[in-house]
C-alpha cells in the first residue's frame, strides 16, 4: 500500500478532527500552557476510544503570525514526542502571509511547504493551498497546473505525504482529480448546519463519487451553533467574525431560528441530554450513511480542555434516523441570512 493510500484509509476511521486555528488565531490566544494542555486533551479523548485508530489535527500556516500555529505542533510533539506516530497532520499554505492572497506559482507553492516543513520540525501528513490561485490559471483550464507540480515535489521530496484541496469549485475537482488523483485524499470545504452549499450544488456526490473525503471546517457555523458566540457586537475587535453579516442585526436574529428549533424541537426532552454542539456535530457525520463512498469528517476547533471534551465526546454526538430527517426537513425551508464571508 502507497503511504498515499495509507493515509486515506487512516483517515477514514476518524470519527471527528481537530481544527487547530483558535488556538493561535485570534485576538486573545490562551497561553502556551493551555494550549498545549488542550490539544493533548483531544488526543487522550480520542486515545481512550480506540487506541489503534489515528487523529486528524488542522493547522495552517497562517493561523497566526511567525507560522505560530505550526510552531505549536512543534512544541507539541517535543513534550510528547510519543503521540507523533498517532496523528495525522494537515497544513494549509500557499497564501502570501501579509496580504493573504494566495500564492500558486510553483516556486512560491514549494517555498511554502518548505517553511511549514521547518516551522513544525518535520515531516507533513497532508498538504493544500488554501485557496486556489486564479491569476495564473491558463486559458482553457479550470486550474493552475504548477501548483499541484509543486506539492508533489512536495511528496518527492518527502516534506509532505499527500494533497488536500481547499475551497474548491465542482468543476475544480473533477479536473484537478483527474491529472493528480494518485495523490489526492481529501477536500476541505465549509459544511454545517449553516452551510449546505456542497450538498445543493452536486460537490457532495461528486466527492462521492470520486471517493475523496471531505473534511468539514466550521462544523459549527463559525460558533453560532455553541450557544457561546452571540450578536456580533459582543466579540472582541479582530474576531472576523464582529462585522459579518450573519453574526449581526435582523440577520443574526434570523439565524438564530434555527438554533432555537434544535433547542426546542429536537434537544428539549430528549434522553439522553446532548448539546446543540453534539447535535450539530452529528448531524454533519449521519450524512455517513447516506454517502458510502466519501467520508465526512468534522473538525471543530476548541481553545479550553472542556470545549474539546464536549466536541470529542463522540458517545454522545450520535442522533436517530428521525431526527436526522426532522432536521432536514426544517432545512429545506431554513435559508441562512449572510453568505459564509459576506460582511455588514
Amino acid at each position: 500500500m502507497s503511504k498515499v493510500e495509507q493515509i486515506k484509509k487512516d483517515l477514514r476511521s476518524i470519527d471527528t478532527g481537530y481544527g487547530l486555528m483558535s488556538l493561535t488565531w485570534r485576538p486573545d490566544p490562551p497561553s502556551r500552557e493551555n494550549q498545549l494542555r488542550t490539544m493533548h486533551q483531544a488526543v487522550m479523548l480520542q486515545k481512550s476510544l480506540n487506541k489503534d485508530k489515528k487523529i486528524f489535527f488542522n493547522a495552517g500556516e497562517f493561523y497566526g503570525p511567525n507560522r505560530v500555529n505550526l510552531q505549536l505542533i512543534k512544541e507539541f510533539f517535543a513534550k510528547y514526542p510519543d503521540l507523533r506516530s498517532c496523528i495525522i497532520i494537515s497544513v494549509k499554505g500557499g497564501l502570501d502571509m501579509e496580504k493573504f492572497v494566495a500564492q500558486g506559482k510553483y516556486d512560491d507553492v514549494l517555498k511554502s511547504i518548505k517553511n511549514c516543513y521547518d516551522a513544525m520540525g518535520g515531516y507533513i501528513d497532508i498538504f493544500e493551498v488554501a485557496r486556489i490561485d486564479a491569476t495564473i490559471i491558463p486559458e482553457g483550464s479550470s486550474y493552475p497546473k504548477e501548483t499541484f507540480d509543486a506539492l508533489v515535489k512536495g511528496i518527492e521530496n518527502e516534506w509532505i505525504g499527500a494533497i488536500s484541496l481547499s475551497e474548491v469549485t465542482l468543476p475544480q475537482i473533477k479536473d484537478i482529480h483527474q491529472g493528480f488523483a494518485k495523490y489526492l485524499v481529501c477536500v476541505e470545504l465549509e459544511f454545517s448546519l449553516f452551510s449546505t452549499q456542497i450538498m445543493d450544488d452536486g460537490t457532495v456526490a461528486l466527492c462521492d463519487s470520486l471517493g475523496l473525503i471531505i473534511i468539514c471546517y466550521s462544523p459549527l457555523g463559525r460558533g453560532l451553533l455553541s450557544e457561546q458566540v452571540k450578536d456580533g457586537s459582543t466579540l472582541p475587535d479582530g474576531d472576523i467574525r464582529k462585522n459579518m453579516k450573519r453574526f449581526n442585526g435582523p440577520a443574526y436574529e434570523k439565524n438564530m431560528e434555527l438554533v432555537h428549533f434544535l433547542k426546542n424541537d429536537i434537544l428539549k426532552d430528549r434522553s439522553p441530554q446532548i448539546s446543540t454542539v453534539q447535535l450539530a456535530l452529528a448531524w454533519i457525520k449521519q450524512w455517513n450513511s447516506v454517502y458510502n463512498n466519501c467520508k465526512f469528517i468534522p473538525i471543530p476547533s476548541g481553545s479550553t480542555v472542556e470545549k474539546v471534551t464536549e466536541n470529542f465526546d463522540i458517545t454522545k454526538s450520535v442522533i436517530t434516523q428521525d431526527e436526522f430527517n426532522k432536521i432536514n426537513e426544517f432545512l429545506k425551508n431554513f435559508v441562512t441570512q449572510g453568505d459564509r464571508y459576506e460582511h455588514v
